[in-house]
């Protein structure tokens, strides 16, 4: 199989041309992991001066707020979402994790012993 580059007129059947697209590659993979270290420095950086980076956690109230809904069985899942602005994800996680914390409490041979 071969390949023409028509705007760097190479041709990969060619030695020469296999060889150019093998350093173009290189080249590429050099420029790629330098921009990595380049983000992980910036990032460990901004930690140094104390910014808090990614994405700002959702207050845990909202999430009461719409577990209550809920559970309640009144409103849907659409309008949960929408009346606390959560996404689904964020959303069903917090349904999880709770339901994980209530099968762990009730695994807990501690815990049946009042």
């Amino acid at each position: 199989m071969s390949n023409s580059f028509l705007k760097e007129q190479m041709d990969t059947e060619t030695p020469t041309g296999r060889a150019m697209l093998q350093m173009m590659s290189v080249i590429a993979e050099l420029e790629r992991n330098l921009l990595a270290d380049r983000v992980k420095e910036g990032i460990a950086a901004s930690r140094r001066r104390g910014v808090t980076v990614g994405r700002p956690r959702i207050a845990q109230e909202k999430l009461d707020i719409a577990i209550r809904m809920y559970q309640s069985g009144d409103y849907s899942v659409k309008e949960i979402l929408a009346t606390n602005q959560i996404s689904s994800g964020t959303f069903y996680r917090e349904v999880n994790r709770l339901k994980l914390k209530k099968l762990k409490r009730k695994d807990d041979p501690s815990a049946s012993h009042n």
